[in-house]
């Protein structure tokens, strides 16, 4: 099953961080772009756009995926980029949920730009 398929488990207590080989399996099931940051306890990616409005935009997609989920983002946010940033809090690192979160965003991103993924048209 492809992690956007998957749902997010809420952590209702501490969930050991993942191993670092496990991570960057996880790694492999996401676009190139996204990255691991932080000594490998979160991972990132930088969107591009054209102009703030398509931003903002793609900003409020990810944070109704963030409250269908009930897994939350960091998002930073400006003129012509969304950027994202994931970690679980209850341990500050990476579990599965983050990566499930990170397949669901990336697929928001091509889905509002489906010719190649790169800035959606202003």
């Amino acid at each position: 099953m492809d992690l956007k398929d998957k749902k997010c488990v809420p952590c209702h207590s501490y969930v050991p961080p993942l191993p670092l080989e496990e991570k960057k399996n996880l790694m492999a099931g996401l676009s190139s772009e996204w990255r691991l940051e932080n000594e490998n306890s979160r991972i990132r990616r930088d969107f591009k756009f054209k102009n703030f409005r398509r931003a903002m935009e793609f900003a409020n997609i990810v944070g109704n995926i963030a409250e269908a989920e009930k897994h939350h983002p960091e998002i930073h946010l400006g003129w012509g980029h969304c950027d994202v940033e994931i970690w679980t809090h209850a341990n500050n690192n990476l579990v599965e949920n983050d990566f499930i979160l990170a397949a669901k965003i990336e697929e928001a991103f091509l889905k509002l730009s489906p010719r190649d993924g790169a800035s959606p048209p202003a």
